[in-house]
């Protein structure tokens, strides 16, 4: 045989290349959805979850690996939106393409008939003019497949269908995914009494992480709201995953294999630290939104552990000689626009005159509002709260007098 020459393949190897892999030994393709600003914390976050092959992208992260790792990070993932398990993709011109393509995944062999769908579809710049249409054709797609197998069609629940599918649309070309996580990540089960305008939890999980705020660095909100910031950072120092008191849309397909999920939980609960008091602090000047926020630390169990006030920030002393402040002060949601300015140039008074030596991280939507605190900023990062474009302004409280900031290390 000639150097580089192949050997013939025989009919017991042909038979072993062809025939397909295990579930538990594919390497499926994933897309974690974020907020915008907050990919490379994503990449990192799901790098760290245990995947070797993942790539950041506009609003989110694409990553490969088993199914147990999407499983994985939909249980720890602070920062993703939700997890998508991409089934199908090619080119497209017209809505029947679309149907081929959904026509082509075997339904019947990922979920029960007895389970309800729904399909949304996203277009970025796609020609088709409707995209309710698309769905419809996806769902007429899906649906003739479980008849021609089983005689016998899923039902559509929009509100709360048990395997959701999403389609993804470009200017060519098109992804259908199954939304592993059902209902958004965000959702972890503990925000039991709202607070006007919120922030979506991955998105704090996302602005502790842009700080650099680590467990034991003393942290600091003094508009805490309903106190989002301090949950999540409670549950960051406990080592908590914050998809523990929650189900997912994955439970109701197919390949779900509880044992291993069971392995994986076990897992999370083992990882966790007992609750002790933690170096994190809140306050706001409004009693309802203290309740609020004592409300949600102690459904989450850290109600002992975060210490919460009724306080003024403009009126009140650091809780620790040196610290970070992350914070969401209002910017024409939570308050009024009369007197917002001197708001804001109070804010920057008391940082000056009182926090020397911290670091504050304020998140604004309004760009004229942060001019008005008379400091600084060594960084401003872009990012969404929700429709909002934001940007988190970092401030270095330099003590001895009002320097310009120094830029982080």
């Amino acid at each position: 045989m000639l150097r580089g020459e192949r050997p013939p393949r025989t009919e017991k190897a042909t038979r072993r290349a062809d025939k397909p892999l295990p579930r538990a030994a594919r390497r499926e393709h994933f897309f974690a959805p974020c907020p915008k600003g907050l990919e490379a914390e994503l990449l990192k976050e799901i790098v760290d979850l245990g995947a070797d092959e993942a790539l950041p992208a506009a609003g989110g992260v694409a990553f490969r690996g088993g199914m147990a790792l999407g499983w994985k990070v939909n249980l720890w993932s602070r920062l993703a939106v939700r997890v998508l398990w991409r089934l199908t993709e090619g080119r497209y011109r017209m809505e029947d393409d679309l149907y081929r393509g959904a026509l082509g995944v075997d339904w019947p062999d990922l979920f029960d008939v007895s389970r309800t769908l729904a399909v949304t579809t996203v277009g970025r710049n796609s020609p088709l003019k409707s995209l309710n249409f698309v769905s419809l054709k996806i769902k007429d797609a899906v649906c003739d497949r479980f008849r021609e197998a089983t005689g016998q069609r899923p039902s559509v629940d929009t509100r709360e269908p048990a395997v959701p599918l999403v389609a993804y649309l470009t200017d060519e070309r098109y992804s259908i995914y199954v939304d592993l996580s059902g209902e958004p990540l965000n959702r972890r089960g503990y925000r039991v009494q709202a607070a006007a305008a919120p922030l979506n939890e991955n998105l704090a999980a996302g602005l502790l992480k842009l700080a650099g705020w680590r467990p034991g660095i003393p942290l600091y909100d003094p508009m805490m709201g309903g106190g989002t910031l301090l949950l999540e950072a409670g549950l960051m120092a406990l080592n908590i995953a914050p998809g523990l008191k929650r189900h997912f849309a994955f439970e109701n397909l197919k390949n779900f294999d509880m044992v291993e999920w069971q392995r994986l939980r076990k897992d999370a609960q083992a990882a966790m630290a007992g609750p002790h008091p933690l170096p994190i602090f809140g306050s706001d000047i409004d009693p309802l939104m203290v309740r609020a926020a004592g409300l949600n630390l102690k459904a989450a169990g850290l109600l002992d552990c975060v210490r919460i006030m009724e306080a003024d920030f403009l009126n009140v002393n650091p809780p620790t000689p040196g610290g970070l402040i992350v914070s969401n002060p209002p910017y024409g949601v939570r308050l009024s626009t009369e007197d917002m300015a001197t708001f804001y140039r109070d804010i920057g008074d008391n940082l000056k005159q009182h926090f020397p030596g911290w670091s504050a991280y304020l998140l604004s939507a309004d760009p004229e509002l942060p001019r008005q605190i008379g400091l600084s900023a060594s960084r401003r990062t872009p990012l969404f709260n929700g429709p909002l474009e934001c940007r988190l302004y970092e401030y270095r409280l330099v003590a001895g007098g009002n320097r310009k900031p120094g830029r982080a290390a």
